[in-house]
């Protein structure tokens, strides 16, 4: 048993140990005599193309670096020989994918062509005469083409499909000086339209361009409009910004100046408007370059004191800045709100009138020396910084952690670093020269810090623990938190032992001490083939049954909680009234006339809920928790009055104890009976008025658990995961507590009874303590059960990975995620990895728990020895 134990360990060691493997860098080759202002690789890692300050686009092979095609750019001389004048380029943007090409003129046009690249797969018989693929030669170049082995029969062939320059369109008059492209976004299969977004600024405005598409289905006619929009600019440069990126999705814009001041403008409107101005530096100096990272929703700047920040626009967190009027004139305005040292909370950012802002939500020191230039990978959230000494460092923005830094030879010749589209080869771009390397990132979103702290993640106003595996599209960030899930194990846990544990340990005690064993050997067969029902089938049962029931009737169920365990303590007090000979005689009937409690209790529970939500919950309970109306009282009630229940009995049966045993020998036994059920009455109702009173003085100071411990309903939630988790689980604690007590042995019961205790005290001070390392052990094992099930929780829970103790709303537990994601997730992924992680986790969680119990049970059997 033990070597499968470990067999199984190993399994899920092995499976999730290269999750934290260091990223590596191969080794540099050089590529000679080539000046380029962009460059990048294509898929396959076999042709390097390049665009030089004219636009003239070549492409390379990655290999040998011959050259293998050239394209005219928009400034040759085939295509300016019918312009009057002579343009330059001014501006130019390359997208993260690295598919979309725009120039910026001096006459203040743009131009932009499209960079793709066409894979063939071609049998190696139908080759050209002189490409020679053999076992001995694996690829060649031909004819701007670069032929592959493929396998035995097959070659692929790589090209770069000549780029066709858009007509020029006009924006204004003046330079271009600032460029940023989206392509088209959403298309027609009827119409052939599309619509893609060109910002610019132009001389002294920003500029908002929508280019519309349409292509005919007859006759595949083609025909493009530019609308433009413009609003006023405040240059805080003469040299001109540092860098304009289009953000969220084409809704924002922000514009990066040397002196470190970022203007935003909001682009969602009819025409653009500016929205707030900050600084972006901390300790003053230059702002030196800034790119959008892979989902535009991160903008990442760096300055000449080897810093990146990563800004977020996200939405702000009070009214009075959303219901803020915007009347402000950025030609006017000097506003700039300065950054503070702190960027855990978005306080120091300005307000704006369109409910967003510039948040600094990732901060990293990369060196020393200035950032020159900063690439986005098209894969993951992950960047390649270049500094003036020419070091590359691969940096994952999400955790702001350095992968790797890595120097070529070129030294600080570097201008740029790039990935190519899969993230497997690092381009460095210098003057005259190229260099490439192979990389290895490993997994990048796997550290400790994304796993168990929190992460700030982009759209949201502050770092959280959040698990989100899948996105709607792959350009969203993964977030793999365990803590959710660690958490909603916890939660599933305990609302699951608070319902299994008193009445498994008080029905083994009943049972066990005080039931003929004629009725014991009856009742425990029952109990026991509680565990028998399958988990899956309880899980469906409280899906689709209780969970409706208990939303219909949520206020009798909470009442039920208290009514019931109070109506067998009143029918307890109320036997005791019963004359002695009576009692004596009556002994029989005692568990079926406790029984009958049941039913009564269920029926007061069920009659008092209308009057007890008329009272404190407003009428209704589900709309008091779901809308926040209403006074908080009742809140505090249902939290204040088990908690008051309990300290209550603890000083009647520590402190009072005494007092109480005097008044016993003093009284007859109806008399002591008496006196027992008014002091029963007198605490529930002081118990219930002290609730009442804290309540209100909580509720005058502001105080409502709503928000903090209770929360808006959902029909699965955790108290519907404790009452069907807390069946499953009665059954074991309450055979091995029944039979721990059985093993006391007959000889303590009988000395106990014998110096004159009651059968009571017997079995609470003699019998208990002396099965106490039994008991402990049934609590531990049925914890063990209650955190490793999957199908209730699966069924029941929700699945909705949130961290709130709110016993009204749904969680996400260890087991339920690997059980509803582990068969869909792509072998060796991150995804993959991490889910065996988790599940390795669960077994140390496991392990954790059942050896603090060892520990605990050896030290109750020691005392218990001694008896």
């Amino acid at each position: 048993t033990i070597a499968a134990i470990m067999l199984v360990v190993l399994v899920l060691l092995g499976t999730a140990w290269p999750l934290f493997k260091s990223p590596q860098v191969g080794q540099w080759h050089i590529i000679q005599g080539s000046s380029f202002r962009y460059a990048g690789l294509d898929e396959h890692q076999v042709i390097v193309w390049g665009v030089d300050d004219s636009g003239r686009i070549q492409t390379l092979s990655a290999a040998t670096g011959e050259v293998l095609a050239e394209f005219p750019g928009p400034l040759a001389p085939a295509a300016v020989a019918a312009e009057p004048s002579q343009r330059t380029i001014t501006s130019s943007h390359l997208s993260i994918d690295q598919t979309q090409l725009v120039l910026g003129f001096s006459d203040g046009s743009f131009q932009f062509a499209e960079l793709q690249f066409k894979n063939d797969l071609l049998n190696i018989v139908d080759l050209p005469p002189e490409v020679k693929i053999d076992e001995q030669h694996t690829w060649q170049t031909h004819a701007g083409s670069v032929y592959q082995a493929f396998d035995a029969t097959s070659v692929r062939r790589t090209q770069l499909i000549e780029p066709a320059w858009s007509a020029a369109k006009n924006l204004g008059t003046a330079a271009v000086t600032a460029i940023d492209y989206l392509a088209p976004a959403s298309s027609s299969q009827l119409s052939q339209r599309s619509q893609s977004m060109v910002v610019a600024i132009v001389g002294q405005d920003l500029v908002v361009g929508s280019i519309n598409r349409k292509k005919s289905l007859i006759g595949n006619k083609v025909t493009e409009t530019l609308s433009v929009e413009r609003c006023d600019l405040k240059s805080r440069s003469p040299a001109g910004p540092t860098a304009l990126a289009v953000m969220n999705n084409g809704d924002q814009a922000v514009i990066v100046w040397p002196n470190g001041t970022l203007d935003r403008f909001s682009l969602s409107g009819a025409s653009p408007a500016w929205m707030e101005s900050t600084s972006g530096l901390i300790d003053g100096g230059q702002m030196t370059c800034a790119t959008p990272l892979l989902a535009r929703q991160t903008l990442l700047c760096g300055d000449d004191s080897g810093r990146i920040i990563g800004w977020n626009v996200v939405r702000h967190e009070t009214d009075e800045a959303v219901n803020q009027l915007s009347t402000d004139d950025p030609t006017k305005s000097d506003q700039v709100t300065a950054r503070g040292n702190s960027t855990d909370t978005p306080e120091h950012i300005s307000s704006s009138a369109d409910g967003y802002m510039l948040v600094p939500a990732h901060e990293l020191q990369i060196g020393a020396q200035p950032i020159r230039a900063i690439s986005s990978s098209q894969q993951k959230h992950l960047a390649a910084v270049t500094d003036t000494a020419g070091t590359s460092s691969l940096i994952f923005v999400t955790t702001d952690h350095v992968l790797v830094s890595t120097s070529s030879s070129l030294g600080a010749n570097v201008r740029q670093s790039v990935f190519d589209p899969g993230d497997d080869t690092l381009l460095a771009v210098a003057d005259q020269s190229l260099a490439l390397a192979p990389i290895n990132l490993q997994y990048p979103e796997a550290s400790l810090a994304t796993y168990f702290g929190k992460v700030w993640y982009e759209g949201y106003s502050q770092p959280q623990y959040i698990w989100q595996s899948t996105a709607g599209t792959e350009k969203a960030e993964s977030k793999l938190s365990l803590m959710p899930l660690i958490f909603g194990t916890l939660k599933a846990t305990c609302y699951a032992m608070l319902v299994s544990i008193p009445l498994a340990l008080l029905a083994a005690v009943f049972t066990s001490e005080f039931l003929s064993p004629a009725t014991r050997s009856s009742v425990k067969p029952v109990v026991e083939m509680m565990a028998s029902l399958p988990s899956v089938v309880l899980g469906f049962v409280a899906a689709l049954v209780v969970a409706p029931v208990l939303q219909a009737h949520l206020m009798a169920v909470l009442l039920a909680l208290l009514v019931i365990p109070m109506t067998f303590v009143l029918a307890g007090h109320l036997w005791n009234l019963l004359p002695l000979e009576k009692l004596v005689r009556w002994q029989p009937l005692r568990l079926i006339c406790l029984l009958i409690s049941l039913p009564l209790g269920i029926g007061m529970s069920i009659s008092l809920a209308p009057v007890v939500e008329g009272i404190i919950f407003d009428g209704d309970l589900l709309r008091w928790l779901n809308s926040g109306e209403g006074s908080g009282v009742g809140g505090w009630i249902i939290l204040l009055t088990p908690l008051l229940g309990m300290l209550s009995a603890a000083i009647l049966a520590g402190p009072l104890a005494e007092s109480t045993r005097r008044i016993a020998i003093g009284r007859s036994p109806r008399g002591f009976a008496l006196f027992a059920l008014v002091r029963l009455i007198v605490v529930t109702a002081c118990v219930l008025t002290v609730a009442w009173l804290i309540g209100n003085l909580f509720d005058t100071l502001g105080w409502d658990t709503r928000g903090i411990l209770f929360d808006s309903y959902q029909d699965r939630n955790a108290l519907l995961v404790g009452l069907a988790l807390g069946f499953c689980v009665i059954p074991i604690i309450y055979t091995i507590s029944d039979d721990a007590l059985q093993a006391v042995p007959q000889q303590l019961r009988s000395a106990s009874l014998g110096c004159g205790a009651t059968p009571w005290q017997t079995t609470m001070r003699v019998v208990v303590p002396s099965a106490m390392s039994g008991l402990f052990s049934a609590i531990m094992i049925g914890l063990g059960r209650a955190v490793g099930e999957t199908m209730v929780v699966l069924m029941a829970a929700g699945n909705t990975p949130v961290m709130e103790w709110n016993p009204f709303n749904g969680f996400r537990t260890l087991s339920a995620t690997l059980a509803t994601e582990l068969p869909e997730a792509a072998k060796g992924s991150t995804h993959f990895r991490t889910l065996f992680l988790a599940a390795l986790l669960l077994f140390v969680l496991t392990l954790i728990a059942n050896t603090l119990a060892e520990f605990v049970r050896i030290r109750f059997r020691k005392r218990a020895s001694q008896l």
